[in-house]
C-alpha cells in the first residue's frame, strides 16, 4: 500500500479542524439562539420566549435549555413589606438567640457554684436543713406572736361588747384605738406568716432543683 502523499495528508488535516470550527460555531449559535424564558403572566397562563419582557424581570421566571430543562429559576423581587417582614424576624431571632446565651451563662455560673459548693448530696441535705431549722424559728416566734395578739384582741371586744356595745353605748376612743391596733398587728403577723411558709416552700423546692442539677452534672462528669 502506497503511503498517503502530503498534499492529500494536509487537505485532511484542514478538513478535520474546518469540520471541528463549523460544529463548535453551530453548537454556539444553537444555545444562544435556543435560550427560552418560561414564567406566567397577570392571567394566570405560562408564558415561553427567546425574550424576557421588561415588566417581567423582576417577577419569578426561569430560564430553559433548549432540550426544556430548567437551567435557572429567578425568584420575584420581595416586596418592601415581605423585606420589613423578614428583617423584623431576623432581629427576633438574634435576641432569642442572645437571651439564650445569658441564661445559658447564668446556668453555667450557677453549676459552677454549685459544684465549688457541695462536695457530695449530704452537704445539700444539711444546707437546706440548717436554712429550714432557722426558718422554723422564726415561724415558731411569730405564732406565738399571733396567739397573744390573738388573745388580747379578744379579750378587748369581749370588753367593748359586755361594757359598751350590748347596753348601746359608744366604745370609748381609747378602747376603740386599742383594738384596732391589735387588730393591724394580727394583720401584719398572719402576713408575716404566709411570706415565712412561702418561703419555707421555696427552699424546698430549689433544693429538689439543685439535688436534681447536681445529680446530672456529677453524672456527666464520671
Amino acid at each position: 500500500m502506497r503511503a498517503t502523499s502530503m498534499p492529500v495528508r494536509v487537505n485532511l488535516i484542514l478538513l478535520s479542524v474546518s469540520l471541528i470550527t463549523v460544529a463548535l460555531c453551530a453548537f454556539s449559535n444553537l444555545a444562544n439562539a435556543a435560550a427560552l424564558y418560561k414564567w406566567i403572566d397577570g392571567d394566570g397562563q405560562i408564558r415561553y420566549s427567546d425574550r424576557l419582557p421588561a415588566d417581567q424581570s423582576k417577577k419569578k421566571h426561569q430560564q430553559l435549555n433548549p432540550q426544556g430543562v430548567v437551567l435557572n429559576t429567578r425568584e420575584a423581587a420581595k416586596s418592601e413589606a415581605e423585606l420589613a417582614t423578614e428583617a423584623a424576624a431576623k432581629l427576633k431571632l438574634e435576641e432569642e438567640q442572645a437571651a439564650q446565651a445569658r441564661l445559658d451563662k447564668l446556668q453555667y455560673q450557677k453549676d459552677q457554684v454549685l459544684l465549688m459548693t457541695f462536695s457530695n448530696e449530704n452537704e445539700l441535705d444539711l444546707a437546706r436543713n440548717d436554712r429550714i431549722e432557722v426558718l422554723d424559728s422564726v415561724i415558731q416566734l411569730i405564732n406565738k406572736s399571733l396567739m397573744t395578739t390573738q388573745k388580747t384582741l379578744q379579750q378587748l371586744q369581749t370588753s367593748a361588747e359586755e361594757n359598751y356595745l350590748s347596753k348601746g353605748n359608744e366604745v370609748p376612743g381609747g378602747l376603740a384605738q386599742k383594738i384596732e391596733h391589735f387588730s393591724r398587728k394580727l394583720e401584719i403577723r398572719n402576713a408575716q406568716l404566709d411570706s415565712k411558709m412561702m418561703e419555707k416552700n421555696k427552699i424546698n423546692e430549689q433544693y429538689e432543683t439543685d439535688l436534681a442539677r447536681y445529680r446530672l452534672l456529677k453524672a456527666e462528669a464520671d
